[in-house]
């Protein structure tokens, strides 16, 4: 199955989960977080939200802010004000600000650490020049048993779900 064929099927997946109280549970997992400024995602697309992970360990968080192929990260507090992006998605006007973890989201994932996003490679070009403890944010319906990974793709180091947190480590999540 192409990357393509695999988008449309996991995207078609997730349209079926009804999210009920999936972002409560997911913020249950704020204690395996490592330390440090969280960057989270506003969600789009019936993607789980992050948000109440990331500001279950403080009151501010990083949003991400794209101009071009190029992402960086705003600070942004709730009821700060949000202006629309290039692509449509609501973006803080904070300063900018480089986060320690980066909640990222994902069409499917491994318990390997590999994730298959949305094809733009943002968060993987992020990764490779800046850095960060990348932990995808799906749910646990996304998990596939393999995904074609190519070279420039950045494993996960952990994956936070409705019901589980899975620690990767070494190519292999526990």
């Amino acid at each position: 199955m192409t990357k393509a064929e695999l988008r449309a099927t996991m995207k078609a997946v997730r349209a079926a989960i009804e999210p009920g109280d999936t972002a409560d549970r997911l913020a249950r997992h704020a204690d395996r977080l490592p330390p440090g400024l969280i960057a989270a995602y506003r969600p789009i697309r019936n993607e789980i939200d992050p948000l109440p992970l990331a500001l279950s360990r403080g009151e501010t968080v990083a949003l991400p802010v794209t101009e071009g192929p190029i992402m960086e990260f705003r600070a942004w507090r709730p009821g700060e004000p949000l202006t629309e992006g290039a692509f449509g998605i609501l973006e803080p006007t904070g300063p900018m600000v480089r986060p320690d973890v980066l909640l990222v989201p994902l069409l499917a994932f491994t318990r390997g650490g590999a994730r298959l996003g949305y094809g733009a490679g943002h968060y993987d070009r992020y990764l490779s020049a800046h850095g960060g403890v990348p932990i995808g944010v799906a749910y646990a319906a996304q998990e596939v048993p393999s995904l074609p990974v190519e070279a420039h793709d950045v494993p996960l180091e952990a994956v936070a779900t409705e019901a589980e947190f899975i620690q990767c480590k070494e190519g292999a999540c526990a």
